[in-house]
């Protein structure tokens, strides 16, 4: 049995949270998604209800009116049209609901630009947590940005060399990068800046020929993270899990090609903070062992997450748990610690 779809409280503030739009104020939509870790962490009703009070008077923006139906088999007409959002998150909807979810997302997966990079990884994530609920428009509205913000990042391959591993990639990209920054405010106007970069083009590896790719890609990414407390890494973390779930969803002789969009799309992203250079994934784990006396278990870390408003550490939170579930490692359990502890409310 699917708990969280099972969870009457949370079925039913994902039903109104179509009243939002695809962006908040300064930022996207988490609300849907805070919710459901929210609720997989434990949280009862009445925290749930306060959360998305909290949403709606913060962030939220009402959502557009619902334009003319657009029809199923036309959908990829729609790409990079923002302003259709609403529309095709109804359209993908009502097929879901005559085919059945799984089929509609094997379809649009296979038909659009991947690009998982959308909406700095949010579109990707939000259809994961739609996957996890089960509830159809949310699923929908994942595949709807996916479809209206594409940010498809096209390079030429031909001729790279591919990556010794993930983290020899991200070595070599620190190496070349020296540093190098670059402009604008949100994670993907400064994605776009490093994708018109010559610099980047030209020392960008191809994927590691690797048949553990996404293992090594979330280790990184978390070690990473502890190093750094970035936030575009933080996005990487949670993006890399979200792929994983979409996985399945992916046709077998597309499968390569989508694992290359994710490794291009973590290469920009760590190119776009500048490609810091960091310790080895052993090193990481000798410092936690010298620094840290002792984790609290997840049911611990849990209760601490559910107090905070922050979206993004409880999301963080949630997503480091069901990484650790699937390949443990004390990166995650230190991770969660510093984030929480850095948003822990001061003690009066």
């Amino acid at each position: 049995m699917n708990t969280l779809s099972n969870n009457h409280t949370l079925i039913a503030l994902l039903d109104k949270n179509r009243e939002f739009a695809l962006n908040g104020r300064g930022t996207t939509n988490h609300c849907p998604m805070a919710l459901t870790a929210l609720a997989a962490m434990g949280a009862g009703p009445d925290r749930l209800r306060a959360f998305f009070e909290h949403w709606r008077e913060q962030y939220a923006l009402p959502a557009s009116a619902l334009g003319p139906v657009v029809e199923y088999p036309y959908f990829a007409q729609y790409l990079g049209q923002r302003s259709s959002f609403r529309d095709l998150q109804e359209c993908f909807a009502a097929s879901m609901i005559e085919r059945g979810a799984g089929e509609v997302i094997r379809e649009v997966l296979a038909i659009i630009p991947f690009a998982p990079a959308t909406t700095a990884f949010h579109a990707l994530i939000r259809l994961a947590y739609g996957l996890q609920t089960e509830h159809v428009y949310e699923m929908a509205a994942g595949l709807a940005a996916l479809v209206v913000a594409n940010f498809a990042i096209e390079i030429d391959m031909e001729g790279r060399v591919a990556a010794a591993s993930a983290a020899a990639g991200f070595e070599s990209l620190s190496t070349a990068m020296a540093g190098k920054i670059y402009p604008g405010r949100m994670i993907v106007e400064k994605m776009q800046a490093v994708i018109n970069d010559e610099l980047f083009q030209e020392n960008f590896p191809a994927m590691p020929d690797s048949e553990d790719l996404l293992d090594e890609l979330a280790l990184w990414a978390i070690s990473a993270y502890w190093q750094t407390r970035d936030f575009t890494i933080l996005h990487m973390v949670t993006g890399v899990n979200a792929a994983r779930q979409l996985l399945p969803y992916m046709q077998a002789d597309q499968l390569k090609s989508r694992l290359q969009d994710i490794w291009l799309a973590l290469c920009v992203a760590y190119v776009s903070v500048g490609a810091p250079a960091l310790l080895s994934i052993d090193a990481c784990l000798n410092k936690i062992v010298q620094s840290y006396t002792h984790f609290d278990p997840w049911p611990a870390l849990f209760r601490q997450a559910i107090q905070c408003d922050d979206d993004h550490v409880i999301k963080f939170t949630y997503t480091c748990s069901r990484e650790a579930a699937f390949r443990p490692n004390a990166l995650y359990q230190a991770a969660v610690t510093d984030i929480l502890t850095a948003h822990a409310e001061p003690v009066v």
